[in-house]
């Protein structure tokens, strides 16, 4: 459904991305864990068209979107939900959840109330908060909203960087329990974090990354606390 073939990202003369490979299943679930500074955020922000590829090429339902702009690719299915979840503050809930309706391709649109019932009854908690302005609201609920909003963009794969960054462990717990309750719908999901997370669903795959390169990429499962301290540290290559 969506490839990434040895994906390079440079900002000038520093490289960020080393050749990273990755291929998304329709419906899977991808886990990519690294310290900060691993280039984490650059490759998914690489497979959203936000930074360019400077090698390499990225292919979506079999169509080479290497460089297809990152509204068009919204467009095309895949969403991005930004580290610091990039809700409109001034807002209210529901104006952001019509910001993305509005950015879905018009043939998978379907309408807005229908969207609306969708997200709030995986995400229960924003249907009593509608009318409230976004910067009421929790970091959990923020996060929340910030992965409602994309879900009304209809993605075929939805792009997470670091959901639980900044929230209380009660918080992620929610946050990961609404992912999961996306996995099963059949939703792909992407998601980036420097840590190992509650998530009670094994991954299909899981990278693990380190300055800019794959360390390690295991499929069905997850990398055990000591073997992660190991690789991030720099015990292994």
């Amino acid at each position: 459904m969506m490839k990434a073939d040895n994906v390079g990202v440079h900002y000038g003369a520093i490289q960020a991305v080393h050749g990273v490979s990755l291929e998304i299943k329709a419906g899977g679930f991808v886990l990519i864990l690294g310290p900060n500074g691993a280039g984490k955020t650059s490759f998914i922000s690489a497979l959203a068209g936000i930074v360019p590829c400077s090698a390499g090429k990225i292919v979506l339902d079999g169509a080479d979107v290497t460089h297809v702009s990152a509204t068009r690719r919204v467009r095309l299915g895949v969403s991005l939900v930004p580290e610091g979840r990039g809700v409109l503050k001034g807002l209210s809930v529901k104006e952001n959840l019509l910001l993305g309706w509005h950015a879905s391709a018009k043939e998978r649109r379907g309408s807005f109330s229908t969207g609306l019932g969708e997200v709030t009854e995986i995400f229960p908690r924003l249907s009593e908060r509608l009318e409230q302005d976004c910067s009421t609201l929790s970091g959990g609920e923020m996060q929340m909203l910030a992965v409602a909003r994309a879900m009304l963009a209809r993605p075929k794969v939805i792009l997470l960087d670091e959901p639980s960054l900044g929230l209380a462990p009660l918080a992620v717990k929610a946050v990961y329990a609404a992912l999961r309750r996306l996995s099963e719908l059949g939703m792909t999901l992407v998601v980036v974090e420097q840590k190992n997370v509650p998530i009670t669903s094994v991954p299909d795959r899981t990278l693990v990354m380190r300055e800019g390169e794959v360390l390690l990429d295991m499929a069905d499962g997850r990398p055990s606390e000591a073997e992660l301290a190991e690789l991030y540290l720099g015990g292994r290559r």
